[in-house]
């Protein structure tokens, strides 16, 4: 302590802003004094001793206490210590009890630390931050049962408005059900973990029951059934013409990025991979001597190592002669240190293109959205029977922890290259650039007989009929 002095208002306000924290005390009171920050601002604390531990309550700030109230406080207080009485211990238990949503949410997203994706991160924010905006700054414990029930069927009738970074109020485009219900999911997470975590010395918990249970217990939730759409076997050949063509004029009209897209979701489709996988592939992670590359950070956070079959070498290669030594990212956004991001409008440009010119079959635009190609494999490679583990390990599902089995199982780019090759091969063969194999082999017999004489044609069908059926007789060959 530097130094000591009657407290007074006018001595008080006299104390000039120090270079670091300096503390004065008052010799009418044991255990006060008056603290100066170099910010000029000062601080009534009082200190003493409970059970042998140092313990320092601040009583307020100067001018709002003066001199005589500070006293005051300071002989209430030491009568608080005396009986066993923290006020410390009370405001934090006051402070915890009155933690405002965005202080659970930011707390809730600290103590999973690397275990929630930045991702994840956003869209709680968002989510919370838009439809409940003017609930953030409020106790967690004023928001009620009746309150979740009317905010959720709100966002689902689309009737939320908020303020956006802006400034600008925004209004939901349309109703949403699974955006209600991605809200109440977010607000659910957040309470239970507020709900535990925030407890008195006696481990009571300092909150109401999580009111988001009123979801569940009026069966509120909207179960939006999961999507199904996918691009069907019959409109892979279109898809991938209309593909082609996007890109085409877009490496014509030197559109980098628009090109670089339609190779992005070219992979999507053969690979099975989310958006973001593809879109964040960068050239340290493509092996193209070894014919395989990896994801380092999936979904479910496990890493995964893929084959290149021939179609993705195509593309990488095409890809590595536009941007392999300018760009980090296999898919450059127009900033080339940046992945493309936003392939929305290259999306319109491919479905408008998917209705051929002339249409005398009159067949309408193939809708498409990037997930649907990640669905589109795994239909495909059901159909061509690669086995549940492996199709698992091609699009990175995580296991079940009770399957013993699919722990002992790991499988490297070797041992995924052919099961992808086939699934590959039954795309191309849907989309008509590749043969099925009793085509090719009826393609090479008819070759193979076109222009022979009759007769000779003859004599070939009597031989294999002889050996089919095991006998040697090609009389009726010969006497033709």
């Amino acid at each position: 302590m530097k130094a000591q002095f009657e407290f007074t208002k006018t001595s008080i306000k006299n104390l000039p802003a120090p270079e670091k924290r300096t503390r004065y005390a008052d010799p009418q009171t044991k255990g006060l004094s008056i603290e100066v920050m170099p910010t000029g601002d000062k601080f009534y604390r009082l200190r003493r001793k409970v059970d042998g531990k140092d313990v320092t309550v601040t009583l307020g700030r100067f001018p709002d206490l003066s001199p005589a109230m500070a006293r005051d406080k300071a002989a209430a207080v030491r009568t608080e210590l005396a009986q066993g009485m923290n006020p410390n211990q009370a405001r934090r238990l006051h402070s915890q009890a009155s933690v405002t949503l965005v202080e659970a949410l930011e707390e809730y997203i600290a103590s999973r630390g690397d275990r929630i994706k930045e991702t994840t991160r956003s869209q709680y924010r968002a989510v919370l931050g838009n439809y409940s905006q003017e609930w953030m700054r409020q106790p967690l414990r004023n928001i009620t049962r009746e309150r979740v029930q009317q905010r959720h069927t709100a966002i689902s009738e689309g009737r939320v408005t908020w303020t956006n970074s802006e400034g600008r109020r925004v209004e939901m485009r349309k109703s949403s059900k699974a955006q209600a219900d991605l809200w109440g999911r977010a607000l659910r997470a957040v309470y239970r973990f507020s709900h535990d975590h925030y407890r008195d010395e006696e481990g009571k918990t300092l909150l109401p029951d999580p009111p988001t249970m009123v979801l569940s217990t009026k069966r509120q939730w909207n179960h939006v059934p999961r999507k199904t759409s996918r691009i069907r076997n019959h409109d892979l050949g279109r898809w991938l013409a209309a593909v082609e063509q996007v890109r085409g004029e877009a490496i014509a009209s030197r559109e980098d990025t628009r090109a670089a897209i339609c190779d992005g979701l070219d992979v999507a489709l053969f690979t099975g991979l989310r958006r973001s996988e593809v879109f964040g592939l960068t050239w340290d992670r493509v092996n193209l001597g070894g014919r395989y590359f990896w994801i380092e950070e999936t979904k479910n956070g496990d890493p995964l190592e893929l084959p290149i079959t021939d179609t993705l070498l195509t593309i990488f290669r095409r890809r590595w002669n536009v941007c392999g030594v300018t760009s980090p990212y296999v898919f450059p956004g127009p900033d080339i240190t940046k992945p493309a991001h936003d392939p929305r409008k290259t999306i319109t440009r491919i479905v408008a293109a998917t209705v051929p010119t002339p249409n005398p079959d009159g067949l309408k635009p193939i809708a498409f959205a990037c997930h649907d190609a990640r669905r589109t494999f795994g239909s495909v490679a059901e159909l061509v029977g690669v086995g549940t583990y492996i199709l698992k390990r091609l699009m990175n599902h995580k296991s079940k922890r009770d399957d013993v089995t699919e722990g002992y199982l790991s499988f490297s780019a070797d041992e995924l290259r052919e099961p992808a090759e086939r699934i590959e091969r039954a795309m191309l063969e849907h989309a008509g650039l590749a043969q099925k194999p009793d085509a090719a082999l009826d393609s090479q017999l008819a070759a193979l007989v076109e222009g022979m004489p009759e007769r000779d044609k003859r004599r070939l069908l009597f031989e294999l009929a002889a050996k089919l059926h095991g006998t040697d007789d090609d009389t009726s060959a010969s006497n033709d």
